[in-house]
């Protein structure tokens, strides 16, 4: 077996910081208004929460193949390694590397695009001009794309500093959400609403905008090449990483349910923010202890947000990377940095399609880019756990009451694609059929191009 080329410099901390800061980026800070746009009130904790144990059982499929398949590429590979030979291995490997080149430039640029509406807190010009935000964001995404072009190394220390920085950011919302709690306010639901009620109009939504929060846990598993002991540190920084992101996420939930009424951030009936919306974590921090707190806690912020990023786009490099040196997709994905040893092609061409891809609307893209991910990602990889298991391997890490939690991930992925809503349903299908057709075209009536296992 030929060693990889790749240094492994990834310890169990790394894999945990890179991870935690693959989820938690900006998303909570810009979705908290629109998950209570859905479940009013304290009924949106009940979204966090059901997110956090959909996340912990499909954590727990990446955890077994984690450990089972380490390697760059995630998913790709345990798709690939799970069907052993069948041809459909090699087809739903291309699929899933097809649909990373799609949705991560549109997952980038959400995060681009809402470091750009935080620094419009700053600087109000930037979030009043529709040209301020592109250039923004725009300049957000070329800083991340040259942070990450050198050696693993140094990106593994560097995404320590980042991992901390974004748990700080979130404990600093918390500890301003609490300064003035009003347990009233937190759990006052309105007149009309009921929890049954309340959670049959809304909880699909919720969960959609609750999971787009929580992806990320599995992000190390795309690093496996690079990643110091894979078997024993993937499983443990996909649970923890986990278990962090939750505590944080419902503690900040409840503490702006307790800071400020809630009426005053959510959607308004044309689907736009108001302004408390737009910079909510902010907005409290500023209602605590004022506005040179809030100023610097934004700054913490833009630094949660480039972290991020910063680690999306590290791991979804090496995809692209791990299926051209199996063969699988465009030879060039496959070349290695000469001296700084990554896989530099397949950066800069995810890095310049996220760039484009900021001159996008951040609005109604966390559905279709929580759709794409589905079938795919989500799905074809509970099916590659049954299938190892069905072949008699055996994981150095093992799902806890398998297959129970395999089984709960399945149905929560199916509800969450149904209530991703049409236009998402129709993006993550047409995208799939697109893939078949190029893999067709690439790899079925040219078989020769395809290099044998």
């Amino acid at each position: 077996m030929t060693a990889s080329p790749l240094i492994r410099g990834v310890g169990t901390r790394a894999a945990v910081a890179i991870n935690v800061m693959s989820m938690i980026g900006i998303g909570p800070l810009i979705t908290i208004p629109l998950v209570l746009g859905s479940l009013h009130g304290p009924l949106s904790l009940v979204g966090w929460l059901l997110g956090a144990l959909l996340a912990l059982c499909d954590g727990l499929v990446w955890a077994e193949l984690g450990s089972r398949y380490p390697g760059s590429g995630g998913t790709y590979g345990f798709l690939l390694r799970a069907f052993g030979e069948h041809p459909v291995a090699r087809a739903l490997a291309f699929l899933f590397v097809w649909q990373t080149i799609i949705v991560v430039p549109l997952t980038q640029a959400t995060g681009y695009i809402g470091f750009a509406n935080y620094a419009g807190y700053l600087v109000p010009w930037i979030s009043t001009h529709a040209f301020g935000v592109q250039a923004v964001a725009l300049g957000a995404g070329l800083v991340t794309l040259l942070a990450l072009y050198r050696r693993i190394t140094t990106v593994s220390k560097v995404g320590l500093v980042l991992g901390a920085i974004a748990i700080l950011t979130l404990l600093c919302v918390i500890v301003a959400s609490y300064a003035h709690f009003s347990p009233h306010l937190a759990f006052a639901m309105d007149a009309h609403d009921s929890v049954w009620i309340g959670l049959r109009a809304g909880l699909g939504q919720a969960l959609v905008i609750a999971m787009y929060d929580y992806i990320g846990y599995g992000q190390a598993a795309s690093l496996g090449d690079e990643v110091i002991a894979p078997a024993r540190t993937l499983p443990r920084a996909i649970v923890a990483a986990i278990a962090i992101v939750a505590v944080l996420y419902v503690s900040m939930q409840l503490g702006v349910l307790g800071a400020v009424d809630w009426h005053a951030f959510v959607p308004l009936a044309d689907g736009t923010l108001p302004p408390l919306g737009q910079h909510l974590a902010s907005a409290v921090v500023e209602r605590a202890f004022g506005f040179g707190a809030a100023s610097a806690v934004t700054l913490l912020i833009l630094v949660t947000a480039f972290a991020s990023t910063y680690a999306n786009l590290l791991g979804a490099s090496r995809i692209p990377y791990a299926a051209a040196v199996d063969g699988n997709f465009l030879k060039p994905f496959a070349h290695v940095h000469p001296r700084e040893r990554f896989p530099d092609v397949a950066l800069l061409v995810m890095g310049v399609l996220a760039l484009a891809a900021c001159l996008f609307r951040l609005d109604q893209v966390i559905n279709a880019l929580t759709a794409a991910g589905v079938l795919i990602q989500s799905v074809a990889q509970i099916g590659a756990l049954f299938a190892m298991r069905a072949r008699g391997e055996r994981a150095p890490y093992r799902m806890w009451l398998f297959p129970l939690p395999a089984l709960v991930a399945l149905a929560g992925w199916a509800y969450i694609f149904v209530s991703s809503g049409a236009p998402a349903m129709l993006f993550g299908v047409a995208t799939l059929a697109l893939g078949g057709a190029v893999y067709a075209v690439a790899f079925v009536w040219r078989p020769g191009r395809v290099r044998s296992s």
